[in-house]
């Protein structure tokens, strides 16, 4: 699972469901995700969507009104769609077919992982699937696995931001860019060295751990922050600030959490990290809601610098 949920979403009338996606984004950000819907509003459309391997495989939900319009019933686009995407919830909803009309015709069609509900339903019905779907998979393994995911996407924006920065200067300011950059390559190698001074007397393993980097995401992170005004400017209002934040709040979680150990007695919701802390499932959801909002700012960042 990704920080992206991603729905296809099969519905003839797009400003009819407006609402509902607003409050299944809603929902889906306070647990730390982004809700992702590919609408499909024909079935030539859909045909399209399926036609896609990398987006079929991506799909974590699917949502299909029954009435699509021009003779299309929803059980057709779930027997097409059951086809290319076997195995993920289904909800199959109306506004003028009841939830058990749905159900006679999915066991009519021979469909499994179906749910069915009224269209006045439908939030509640995908939140309580949703709940269902991410309490199966969301131990906090799978939760490293997501935020190490998204933390490696905003370090290869981080490095983009970079590349355009040095890109747009005159040929001094490139010169000063890379400069910069060196001096950050060459104290951090005067801090290693140092280090392995020290470590040609230590009888202890566990310090050469931390002994192995040079131009690291977080001296990346500086740079970038350095090449932002701070107060932000009329292009980039919140940039450096954002960038401050992912640097302040994000990375040393993400770095706590490539060190953690699952507990073995107890909770199976909880590890200890490097520093003997207990973490929570509450602490990676609150560390989720932050990384979606610092990478929305990095992401509006790079399209600025890009255009």
């Amino acid at each position: 699972m990704r920080l992206d949920f991603n729905v296809l979403w099969v519905d003839d009338q797009p400003r009819a469901i407006q609402d509902q996606i607003t409050r299944i984004a809603g929902y889906m950000k306070e647990q730390g995700f982004h809700f992702n819907p590919a609408l499909c509003h024909t079935m030539d459309a859909l045909e399209g969507k399926l036609n896609e391997d990398v987006f079929v495989d991506e799909v974590d939900m699917v949502l299909v009104d029954w009435d699509l319009g021009a003779d299309a019933k929803g059980q057709d686009a779930i027997e097409r769609t059951r086809e290319k995407i076997r195995y993920k919830d289904v909800v199959f909803y109306s506004a003028q077919t009841t939830p058990g009309e749905l159900m006679n015709l999915v066991r009519a069609h021979d469909l499994e992982g179906v749910y069915c509900c009224t269209r006045t339903d439908l939030v509640n019905e995908v939140e309580g699937v949703f709940d269902s779907l991410i309490k199966k998979v969301l131990d906090l393994d799978h939760t490293r696995g997501i935020v190490m995911g998204a933390t490696s996407d905003v370090d290869h924006m981080v490095n983009e931001c970079l590349g355009t920065i040095h890109a747009s200067l005159e040929d001094e300011g490139k010169k000063q860019f890379i400069a910069t950059a060196l001096a950050a390559v060459q104290k951090k190698l005067k801090e290693l060295t140092k280090i392995a001074e020290k470590l040609r007397t230590e009888t202890d393993i566990a310090r050469f751990y931390k002994a192995h980097m040079l131009f690291t995401s977080m001296e990346r992170l500086k740079l970038l922050k350095s090449a932002l005004k701070e107060g932000g400017s009329h292009e980039n209002p919140g940039a450096h600030a954002s960038v401050a934040k992912y640097m302040d709040e994000v990375v040393p979680e993400r770095n706590d959490l490539g060190h953690v150990v699952l507990v073995p007695e107890g909770k199976p919701t909880l590890v200890v990290n490097a520093v003997g802390a207990q973490v929570s499932l509450e602490d990676m959801r609150v560390l989720r809601c932050t990384i979606l909002d610092v990478r929305a700012e990095f992401r509006s960042l790079l399209k600025t610098l890009s255009s």
